[in-house]
């Protein structure tokens, strides 16, 4: 530890002044080693804000105290100059009146160049104030008086109140010594903690007894402590665990440039000293609607939580005893948890609740408002993650059950959905609302704090809505189909948000559902789900990619007769695919002598074929032949369905997509809502036939085989897609 020799700095001060050369031997930083020898000398401590560089101001660090009097005049009258010099300066001048020889300042009593020492003192710290004799608190935007309101004009940027109050290593600052004193921006002396308590209760929400006594016998729990610390902020995202090292009675190393980690890793340290509930008691108000470990992200999250207490467990088992049909409860399991690599191993009172067994309420030995707190877990795999959203009745008779609570968030921060909403149109159906309302250019994107979206589709009175959710890392497709209701005076965005909110209760169950489904080869899974009182259908398609966190949703409306399979689940589509350059869904379909060309920078096999094959043609594939058996074109059966489907068959919608690369000429179906509606209006009539999407010409080209290469003179070849057995999409049965 090193200290400010408060009489040599004044002292070379003076001669400065008087224009005097200082003493180049005299030394202002003087180093202390071993708590024995630091216990004998008294020292005042300063607590302030740091100075910003951006706004012109200056600290004066470490080895430019350390060579202060042997640095040349210019270089140290430019220090002198600083606000951080002042401070310091200011500092000695207090400490030497109320009769202290050495004094202590953040900002230059520590060689933050070594990473040995700075992390002994960050560790020490609170120690280090704890010990001071006196602690001086400078308010440099304070002028006279402490505010006893909020004032959010006068100190914007701070919440209301003045800075020191918003910062987080002043928190520790202001609890750990014994006798802090108080001062303004002209260091004039504005009272010390026990005379301003009350004001200070107000300020910080810490109570007034611990403001008085300090932190005591019995500790605070660390859901409490930790909810002082919700509104401070600071410079760097590792010091906001790092700051409250002291207070919770923990250590750790630092580690700079591990970001948020830092504070997950301070709350496991939290669990191996403490068997302290509470630590699992953040957002009691449940305004954070996500799934997540049973860790917080940041103190913020505590910020409800500065009115729970800790109940030890002879306590807890005692009421446990009230409710529980277990006929003896061991007190040493529930107390004992620790952190494994498989999650932090735990025995907890759970619940399930009534209407969804997959979600558990968790009882804690912490107490909030005169009742046991609660948690909401679900299990995902192996471990239980907290569960925010659910609503319902719990089971009135909790198990106590072990189990792995997951305090690693394994997840990506986002996953978007892409809609192929095109043929619902076919029968009448549009989008009228969504919520939240961010559905933007038929594309969804979940988040981990905005892990769920609903949007609405509707035909005159019967309705559906489609709910997006993401939940423990897995996305999820749900159908909420609903009964026929009168449009007239009908808000449907309130309609949206009704849906939204019960979609709460639905993610840990259709996580799973999902997560089954993905489990088997299939790259795409369909869903149906019958609209009740109707004769409709909707059907879902999804296909994932988990690279790309992108989830392919194609979305469709059929008859029904009613007579269906299970809504919930989900079975495998073969071969299916739902690309940009495929007018809607289809299932490839490779032959035996195919070959493979690469268009657009994509691999695609090709067959050769005639020259009378087209674009379009569409028919039953010949297996001894090897060849498409012709029964018709589908622009030719454009001009049948024309007044049908309300078209022009010389819409431009319609032509074919060219492509011309050096002597090879690519045509493909156009991939826009007129083809899909068309290839939807011909599913029914034409099912399992091969459909022509896509047709090579070329005088002379050059075939990749799997054996090497040939050569195909004045030769026609096509790709051939089978429309795969899924109504209402393409050419389907």
């Amino acid at each position: 530890m090193h200290l400010i020799d408060v009489c040599a700095l004044l002292e070379v001060e003076g001669n400065i002044s008087r224009g005097l050369s200082p003493d180049t031997e005299t030394r202002i930083l003087v180093d202390f080693h071993g708590s024995a020898v630091l216990a004998g000398s008294e020292y005042a401590i300063l607590s302030h804000c740091w100075d910003v560089p951006e706004k012109g101001e200056k600290e004066v660090h470490f080895k430019e105290l350390k060579k202060f009097t042997a640095m040349k005049p210019h270089k140290r009258d430019e220090i002198r100059r600083r606000d951080g010099y002042r401070k310091i300066l200011d500092t000695c001048r207090r400490a030497d009146k109320d009769g202290l020889r050495w004094a202590w300042v953040d900002s230059c009593c520590i060689n933050r160049e070594s990473s040995s020492e700075l992390s002994e003192a960050i560790n020490s710290m609170y120690r280090w104030y704890a010990n001071a004799r006196l602690c001086y608190v400078y308010l440099q935007d304070v002028e006279g008086t402490l505010p006893t309101q909020s004032n959010k004009g006068k100190f914007p940027e701070s919440g209301g109140w003045p800075k020191w109050f918003s910062r987080g290593w002043t928190l520790q600052e202001l609890l750990a010594p014994r006798t802090v004193r108080f001062f303004d921006q002209r260091w004039s002396f504005i009272g010390d903690k026990q005379e301003l308590a009350d004001i200070l209760k107000a300020i910080t929400r810490i109570p007034r007894s611990v403001l008085k006594d300090g932190i005591g016998s019995p500790r605070p729990c660390a859901a409490q402590i930790l909810s002082w610390a919700a509104d401070r902020r600071t410079t760097r995202v590792e010091d906001t665990a790092y700051s409250l090292l002291g207070l919770l009675d923990v250590n750790m190393p630092m580690l700079y440039g591990e970001g948020k980690k830092a504070f997950q890793r301070l709350q496991e340290e939290i669990i191996r000293r403490f068997n302290d509930h509470s630590i699992f008691a953040w957002d009691p108000d449940g305004k954070d609607l996500r799934t997540t470990s049973v860790l917080a992200d940041g103190p913020s999250y505590f910020r409800g939580c500065h009115n729970i207490k800790r109940v030890e467990f002879d306590e807890f088992v005692r009421e446990l005893k009230e409710v529980t049909v277990e006929e003896e409860l061991c007190q040493a399991r529930l107390q004992m948890f620790s952190v494994t690599n498989g999650g932090i191993q735990i025995w907890l009172p759970l619940t399930p609740y009534r209407n969804r067994p997959s979600i558990f309420k968790a009882t804690l030995a912490c107490r909030r408002y005169g009742a046991l707190v609660t948690i909401d877990l679900a299990p995902w795999k192996t471990k239980y993650y907290r569960y925010c959203g659910a609503s319902g009745t719990p089971r009135s008779c909790p198990m106590i059950q072990q189990v792995f609570l997951a305090h690693q968030d394994d997840v990506y921060d986002n996953v978007n959905f892409e809609l192929d909403d095109r043929t619902i149109a076919y029968y009448g159906f549009s989008y009228c609302s969504s919520f939240p309302p961010r559905v933007t250019n038929s594309s969804v994107t979940l988040t981990r704090s905005n892990p769920l979206a609903v949007v609405v589709y509707k035909r005159n009175s019967a309705h559906f809505a489609v709910v997006f959710g993401w939940c423990f890392g897995q996305e999820w497709v749900h159908v909420k189909s609903g009964m026929y209701m009168k449009e007239h005076g009908h808000d449907w965005e309130s309609h949206a948000k009704e849906i939204y909110h019960q979609a709460w209760n639905m993610g840990a169950e259709h996580a799973h559902l999902m997560a089954d489904a993905h489990s088997g080869t299939s790259l795409f899974y369909m869903k149906h789900v019958h609209l009740p009182q109707s004769i409709w259908a909707v059907k879902i398609i999804c296909g994932a990619w988990k690279k790309s966190r992108r989830t392919i949703v194609t979305i469709d409306v059929g008859h029904c007769t009613g007579f269906c399979h299970d809504s919930l689940k989900w079975r495998g589509l073969k071969l299916v695919a739902n690309d940009y350059d495929m007018p809607g869904l289809m299932s490839h379909h490779w032959f035996p002598g195919s070959s493979s060309l690469s268009v657009g920078g994509m691999q695609v096999e090709f067959l050769p074929a005639h020259q009378e094959i087209q674009l379009g043609d569409y028919g039953y594939w010949d297996q001894e032949r090897q060849c498409l058996e012709h029964g018709g074109n589908i622009f030719k059966e454009l001009k049948s369905l024309a007044a049908r489907l309300g078209v022009d068959p010389m819409d431009v919608a319609y032509d074919p997509i060219k492509q011309r690369v050096v002597n090879i000429v690519i045509l493909s179906l156009p991939n826009n809502q007129h083809m899909v509606l068309l290839l939807k209006a011909l599913s029914t009539s034409l099912p399992d036939r091969y459909l022509v999407t896509r047709v090579v010409q070329s005088s002379a080209q050059h075939i990749r085989h799997q054996g090497g290469f040939s050569e195909w003179p004045d030769c026609l070849t096509t790709e051939a897609a089978f429309i795969h057995y899924c109504p209402a999409f393409g050419l389907a049965k």
